[in-house]
């Protein structure tokens, strides 16, 4: 008698919970957050609203999953600060790139721009996009800097306010033109070429033999 391979359910699961994340966006952009429905997003997502629920309790969950997916898919390298063996400033060009990326990306812009049309009506929800992404990613930047400073290599007085000011440097005049969508759009070298200059300039501020003196006021 042949043994019967037991089916593999996973896949499914991780394809219908892909097409739920993807079709609560896309109706989220058009109606607002306010106005699509649980059922418009089965609809959308060609799945029963009972599965929808079995993935996210409720919208508020499945937009803070939107937000964490496109956080995971656009995190620092792993180990990027904790190996220890990279340069400060081949740190901070790595995590540089892959931050102006994830905003810059067609699923960052997507994200901020609901985020902003639903910010006044859902407070928490923005608390929340801010808390889950830019917070996240201006401590861990913060964090890493303040170990440079211990380690020597750096002279900061508020590792959070020059974390603050490297990623306000990255988002400059390519994230506006990104974010308004207008031409030309940076291309890979440029946004490349201008992660390279802002850490020149950190480099420049922050890694000589006096602190700067910043107000840590985040």
């Amino acid at each position: 008698m042949t043994k019967k391979i037991p089916r593999q359910g996973r896949a499914p699961d991780a394809r219908k919970r892909a097409a739920i994340l993807g079709s609560a966006m896309k109706l989220f952009l058009q109606n607002g957050f306010a106005k699509t429905s649980m059922a418009a997003i089965a609809d959308e997502a060609d799945v029963t609203k009972q599965t929808v629920y079995a993935h996210f309790k409720d919208k508020d969950n499945l937009f803070q999953n939107i937000i964490a997916e496109l956080a995971k898919k656009h995190a620092p390298p792993p180990g990027l600060f904790g190996s220890g063996k990279a340069s400060v400033e081949a740190a901070l060009y790595d995590l540089g790139l892959a931050f102006l990326n994830m905003v810059s990306s067609k699923e960052g812009i997507a994200a901020t721009q609901l985020v902003v049309a639903e910010a006044y009506r859902h407070q928490r929800l923005a608390q929340h996009y801010y808390e889950s992404g830019p917070r996240r990613i201006l401590n861990l930047l913060a964090d890493y800097l303040a170990s440079q400073v211990k380690a020597g290599k750096l002279r900061i007085h508020s590792p959070l306010s020059a974390a603050s000011y490297f990623f306000a440097m990255l988002k400059g005049n390519y994230y506006l033109r990104v974010l308004l969508n207008t031409k030309p759009k940076p291309t890979a070298n440029e946004k490349e070429a201008h992660v390279r200059e802002c850490v020149t300039i950190f480099m420049r501020l922050y890694g000589g033999k006096d602190a700067l003196k910043t107000r840590n006021e985040l």
